[in-house]
C-alpha cells in the first residue's frame, strides 16, 4: 500500500516539526530534528535554516506496517505558491495542517482551494493544541469554512493538561508521555460526548452511501468493514474531510495519524488506474554536487534502472532510480505508482515536464495548477562586473528552479525587475543568486509613467538645412487629437506631400512619441493626423520629414494640454474580519478607490484600484494592518491621470535626475 500526500498549512502551524515526528516514530530517523537548530530533514536549504522557515517542497519517505508513504512538507508561507501547487500536484491528498491556537488563517484556506480545484481527497490535522486553544471551537470554524469535516479525534486531558486522544470513530483513546503511547480509558465525563460525536461521524458516513444508509434507517448496526470502506470512498470522493489531532513537538497522536491516513485516503491506482508509467516533473533543484536534480512523481505503472521514459524533447533515461530524502538521494531497485523519485544531472528535464511510456498521453491525464503572477516586483542590480557578467545564466538557474519568479526588463524606465510573491520570496531568491555565485542589490522600482494630451492641437514642423552639397528640406503640418488608442491618418491631398515620404513621417512622430514634453516619457492615447505641408524637389527626403515630423510633434504636443498618467492596479486583499476597517483606511491614504467587499470562507476579501506608486512595497505594510494574517493579488488596471500636485512633484525629479 503506497500513499503520497501533501503536507500543506499556514505557515507555523508545524508542519514540519509533524513530518519529524512521524520521520522518527517509524524508523526513519534515529533523532528527531528541530527546525530552531536547523537539524530537520526537509528544511534542508541554506535559506530554509537560516530563515527558520520552509522554502523549498521537502520529500520525507516513510515505511509504516510494511506500507509506504510519501510525505511533501511544502512551505506554508504564500510566498512561495510555486512549491506548494507543486506538492499538490505531485500528492494523492492533501493533508491540512491548522494550528489550534491560530485556527484557520490564509494559507489554510488558499492551500485547501487549490487542492479542492485539483480535486484531492482532503483532511485536517490540528496541531499545537498543547501551546492553547478551543479545539471544540476550532471545529465549528472547521465546518464553516472547509465544508463537511469529520472529527475522528478529540482532546484527552488529565488535571487541565492535554495528554492524548479519544479516537471516536474506533473507540480507542490514547495517552502519551514523553513520546510513548499507550491505551487508556476514556474518562467517565468525556463518555457522553465521545458517543454523541460518534453519532454524527456514523451517520455522516452511512449518508454517503445508499446501500448503509437503507440499513441504518431499519435499525441494524452499520459497523466494522462496511463501515470502514464506505469511510474511504467518502473520504476519496470529497464527500467527507476527516479531522484528526497530533503533535510533532511533544510526538502526541502521530501513529494514529499514519494509521488514519493509510486508512481514510486513496491510493495511486485509484486516483490514476493502471497503465504504463506515467510521471510528472514537479520541482527542479540546482545542487552544487548533484547538478540540476529533476524530482518526479510517478503516477502509474512501475520502473526499473535503466528504463527510459518519453518526453516532449525526448527520451529521457534512468540508469539508476532514487528517492528524495530531504537533500539526499537514496537507491531503490525499484519504483511503482505513487513514487516520488529524484534525477540527478537533469538538465534536459523542467518543471512541467510529463513523462510517458507507450502512447502519449492526453494533457489532461495528469494534474496542472496554474502558477499566479508574482505581485511584488523590485529593481535588480549586480555589485560589480563580475556580478554583471555571471548574471544571466544565474537567473537561468533561478528560474529553473522557481518559475513563479518572473524577469521584466522594463522599457521605459530601464530597469531590470524581479517579481515574486512577497519579501521571503525575493529574499530567499537573492540569496540563491548569492548561492549561484552572484551578488546583487535590490532597490523599489521606479514607476513607469505615460504622458498623454487632453485638447486638439495642430501646429507645423520644418526641417531646413543647407549645406555644401544637396540640403535637407521637411514640412509637415499636425493635428493632435486625443484618443483611447493610437492612431495615424495621412490627409494630404494635392500632392504638397508625396506619399513616399508617409512611412518617415510616421516613423517621426512614433519616434519622438517615445519621449514626452512633460517630463520624457513615453506618450500614448493620441490621433496623429497629418493635413498639410511642403516638400523639394531635391533636398526633400526620408530623414528631413523624419525630422520634421518629430519637430512638428513635440511643438504640437505642448499646445495640447499634455498630463502625467500613472499605472493603476487593482487589488485584491484577503484580511480578517476584524482587521477590515484598517485595511480600507490605509488603502484610500494611499489613493486607492474602494470597489468592493466579498467573504471568501472566514476571511473578507476587498477589491480596489490603486496607483502602482502607492503599492510598490505594500507587501511590507499588510502583515502589519492584518497581524500577519493577510494575503493580496496586484493585476494592471489601466493609466489614470496623476493629481497636479504630485505630477508637479514628479516633473521636477524627473528633471533633477537629468
Amino acid at each position: 500500500m503506497i500513499r503520497t500526500v501533501a503536507l500543506v498549512g499556514h505557515a507555523g502551524s508545524g508542519k514540519t516539526t509533524l513530518t519529524e515526528a512521524l520521520l522518527y516514530k517509524t524508523g526513519a530517523k534515529e533523532r528527531r530534528g528541530r527546525v530552531e537548530e536547523g537539524t530537520t530533514t526537509t528544511d534542508y536549504t541554506p535559506e530554509a535554516k537560516l530563515h527558520r522557515t520552509t522554502v523549498r517542497t521537502g520529500v520525507a519517505p516513510l515505511r509504516f506496517r510494511g506500507h509506504r508513504v510519501f510525505l511533501l512538507d511544502a512551505p506554508g508561507s504564500g510566498d512561495f505558491v510555486g512549491e506548494i501547487r507543486g506538492a499538490l500536484e505531485a500528492a494523492d491528498a492533501a493533508l491540512v495542517a491548522v494550528s489550534a491556537e491560530a485556527g484557520v488563517q490564509v494559507g489554510t484556506e488558499r492551500a485547501w482551494t487549490v487542492a479542492e480545484r485539483l480535486g484531492l481527497p482532503r483532511m485536517v490535522v490540528v496541531t499545537k493544541l498543547d501551546k492553547g486553544g478551543d479545539y471544540y471551537a476550532l471545529l465549528e470554524d472547521l465546518r464553516s469554512t472547509l465544508g463537511p469535516i469529520l472529527p475522528i479525534d478529540l482532546p484527552l486531558y488529565e488535571g487541565g493538561e492535554w495528554v492524548g486522544l479519544m479516537d471516536v470513530f474506533h473507540g480507542k483513546a490514547y495517552r502519551y508521555e514523553n513520546g510513548e503511547e499507550r491505551e487508556a480509558e476514556v474518562p467517565p465525563e468525556e463518555r457522553e460526548r465521545v458517543q454523541r460525536f460518534r453519532q454524527e461521524v456514523l451517520e455522516a458516513i452511512v449518508e454517503t452511501d445508499e446501500g448503509l444508509l437503507e440499513k441504518y434507517l431499519e435499525g441494524e448496526e452499520v459497523t466494522g468493514e462496511a463501515l470502514e470502506k464506505a469511510f474511504h470512498e467518502a473520504v476519496r470522493r470529497g464527500l467527507l474531510y476527516p479531522v484528526a489531532l497530533a503533535s510533532g513537538e511533544r510526538e502526541i497522536g502521530v501513529l494514529p495519524l499514519l494509521e488514519l491516513i493509510l486508512e481514510a485516503l486513496p491510493s495511486p491506482v485509484e486516483r490514476f488506474g493502471d497503465g504504463p508509467p506515467l510521471a510528472k516533473v514537479f520541482k527542479v533543484q540546482v545542487d552544487p554536487f548533484m547538478g540540476q536534480v529533476a524530482y518526479l512523481r510517478l503516477y502509474r505503472g512501475r520502473l526499473k534502472p535503466g528504463e527510459s521514459l518519453q518526453s516532449e524533447a525526448g527520451q529521457v533515461r534512468l540508469p539508476h532510480l532514487y528517492v528524495p530524502m530531504g537533500k539526499d538521494l537514496l537507491e531503490v531497485e525499484e519504483a511503482e505508482a505513487g513514487f516520488v523519485l529524484g534525477v540527478p544531472k537533469a538538465e534536459g528535464l523542467h518543471r512541467g515536464m510529463v513523462l510517458w511510456q507507450g502512447e502519449k498521453p492526453e494533457s489532461e491525464a495528469v494534474p496542472f495548477a496554474r502558477l499566479p503572477d508574482p505581485n511584488v516586483p523590485v529593481a535588480l542590480h549586480p555589485k560589480g562586473r563580475t556580478d554583471e557578467a555571471r548574471l544571466g545564466e544565474a537567473l537561468r538557474k533561478l528560474l529553473e528552479e522557481d518559475p513563479s519568479l518572473k524577469i521584466e526588463r522594463q522599457e521605459e524606465t530601464g530597469e531590470l525587475l524581479l517579481w515574486g510573491h512577497g519579501e521571503l520570496h525575493l529574499t530567499t531568491a537573492k540569496e540563491r543568486l548569492q548561492d549561484y555565485g552572484v551578488e546583487v542589490e535590490f532597490s523599489v522600482p521606479k514607476v513607469p509613467y505615460r504622458e498623454t494630451i487632453k485638447k486638439v492641437a495642430e501646429g507645423q514642423g520644418k526641417y531646413k538645412k543647407q549645406t555644401g552639397g544637396h540640403g535637407q528640406y521637411g514640412d509637415v503640418w499636425l493635428r493632435l487629437e486625443p484618443a483611447s488608442e493610437y492612431g495615424f491618418e495621412w490627409r494630404i491631398t494635392g500632392g504638397v506631400i508625396p506619399s513616399k515620404y508617409q512611412e518617415a513621417i510616421e516613423e517621426g512622430i512614433k519616434e519622438a512619441a517615445k519621449k514626452g514634453v512633460l517630463a520624457g516619457f513615453p506618450v500614448m492615447g493620441f490621433k496623429a493626423i497629418v493635413y498639410n505641408g511642403s516638400y523639394h524637389e531635391v533636398d526633400s527626403s526620408d530623414l528631413a520629414f523624419q525630422i520634421a515630423a518629430s519637430l512638428a510633434f513635440k511643438k504640437v504636443m505642448a499646445e495640447a494640454h499634455p498630463v502625467l498618467l500613472e499605472p493603476i492596479y487593482r487589488l485584491k486583499v484577503l484580511v480578517p474580519q476584524e482587521r477590515v476597517g484598517d485595511v480600507l483606511s490605509d488603502l484610500q491614504a494611499r489613493r486607492g478607490r474602494i470597489l468592493g467587499m466579498e467573504q471568501e470562507g472566514a476571511l473578507s476579501v476587498v477589491h480596489a484600484e490603486v496607483p502602482l506608486a502607492e503599492v510598490l512595497e505594500y507587501y511590507k505594510a499588510l502583515p502589519g494592518l492584518t497581524g500577519g494574517a493577510g494575503a493580496y493579488t496586484l493585476e494592471f488596471s489601466h493609466y489614470a491621470e496623476v493629481p497636479p500636485h504630485l505630477a508637479q512633484r514628479i516633473v521636477q525629479e524627473r528633471a533633477q535626475e537629468g
